[in-house]
């Protein structure tokens, strides 16, 4: 199993790498949507950071608007192995931005971690600001290996996992390399949990690690799997979860070399599960989402709710209601008792409130309305009270 799951990942840093120059289709990324203080902040399928207003989207204002929007687009040298024969192209972004002390934080694929001032950038001042607290990381035309997971900010670092198998973490207000673990596995694509003292980061190779946040170093305990871990890990009342490439959902107590149990789904269960009041909430590749009891691995609805394709982004409760985003491009509100649901329904012949796209990236809510950045470079704006699709936004 391990052998087949290196293979399928290098295949896939190949196609992730070459993203960035396919002639018309340019970078992808699948980089979700975070709230902070009003703002929505996202990556773009084209290589930017953008901020967008709701209060100012409701107004119908062009965009970017004087009312905190904006878009930072990212430039980075053309590697030679991929090089469209340019000197620069657009990054590619596959993390999630942060909020981080007012201002966002985002890993890109191309090897850099980046600290933004939204008022700077809604200025389009030159970046980086260093005296507003922007930085870059590495500094210079250096670069450490591909970011794909998103960064975890606490009060005085940033910590970021990297495909060079190292967790690296930085100081929050000027970008400066505290330290940078040993190697732990052959691609960290996933985003570290970060509790008290400790970090802990799953393995493509099988591992679950616990690292020192004063230093890096690796503490005594670390869990072993046959198979390697597909989604990044959950913590909840010192139970790590987390899925595997051999179709388990695992919970793992912190200190144990065994799990407490494994649910087993029809596929990978590639997203991070959400847990919510003693409920794991999984979605898998198999189309489906399961609901589990924390504490005993038990399935807790009649049936799992079937999306009919493959769910790559994490659920989200929102209110009482539990909200699903489909590959294919389905929204699904699920009753998160019962495990029944209804999916909102495209609005014929209306364009501005049908989502035609896959979705692969986190989602986000803000005021009862959920955001979510399809895989056509739109930000959809979806009412969950009211079953709407509400907007859409380009981002290009």
């Amino acid at each position: 199993m391990r052998i087949k799951v290196l293979v399928w990942v290098g295949l896939l840093v190949v196609g992730l790498a070459a993203s960035g120059c396919l002639g018309s289709t340019g970078p992808q990324g699948y980089s979700g949507v975070v709230s902070s203080d009003g703002i929505l902040y996202m990556g773009s399928a084209d290589g930017k950071v953008v901020a967008v207003s709701p209060a100012a989207r409701a107004q119908g204002l062009s965009f970017p608007s004087s009312d905190g929007e904006w878009s930072f687009a990212i430039m980075m040298p053309s590697k030679s192995f991929f090089s469209c024969g340019s000197s620069s192209v657009a990054a590619n972004i596959y993390s999630t931005p942060v909020a981080a002390n007012g201002l966002i934080c985002v890993g890109i694929y191309d090897g850099k971690v980046m600290m933004v001032s939204p008022a700077d950038r809604a200025r389009d001042l030159p970046f980086p600001q260093m005296r507003s607290g922007e930085w870059i990381y590495p500094r210079g035309d250096d670069v450490i290996e591909a970011i794909v997971g998103s960064a975890v900010a606490t009060d005085d670092s940033v910590y970021v996992c990297c495909s060079d198998g190292r967790v690296y973490a930085l100081d929050i207000s000027y970008g400066d390399e505290r330290w940078r673990s040993d190697p732990l596995g052959a691609k960290l694509w996933t985003t570290p949990v970060v509790d008290g003292e400790s970090i802990y980061v799953s393995t493509f190779d099988g591992h679950i690690y616990a690292l020192s946040v004063a230093n890096g170093s690796r503490l005594p305990w670390s869990f072993e799997a046959e198979s390697g871990f597909s989604s990044s890990p959950v913590l909840y009342e010192n139970t790590i979860f987390v899925g595997s490439f051999d179709r388990n959902l695992y919970a793992v107590r912190i200190g144990s070399d065994q799990p407490l149990w494994k649910f087993a789904g029809g596929n990978w269960f590639w997203c991070r599960p959400v847990v919510e009041e003693g409920v794991v909430y999984a979605g898998c590749l198999d189309g489906k989402v399961y609901a589990i009891d924390a504490a005993s691995g038990k399935g807790l609805w009649s049936r799992p709710f079937d999306t009919g394709s493959p769910v790559v982004a994490s659920p989200l409760m929102v209110g009482e209601s539990l909200v699903v985003a489909s590959d294919s491009g389905d929204i699904y509100v699920i009753n998160p008792t019962t495990g029944t649901g209804d999916r909102i329904r495209n609005r014929e012949n209306d364009e501005e409130s049908s989502i035609e796209s896959q979705i692969l990236a986190p989602f986000c809510e803000q005021d009862g309305i959920v955001y979510i950045r399809g895989q056509d470079n739109y930000l959809y704006s979806v009412d969950v009270a009211r079953r709407d699709i509400k907007a859409k936004l380009s981002l290009s």
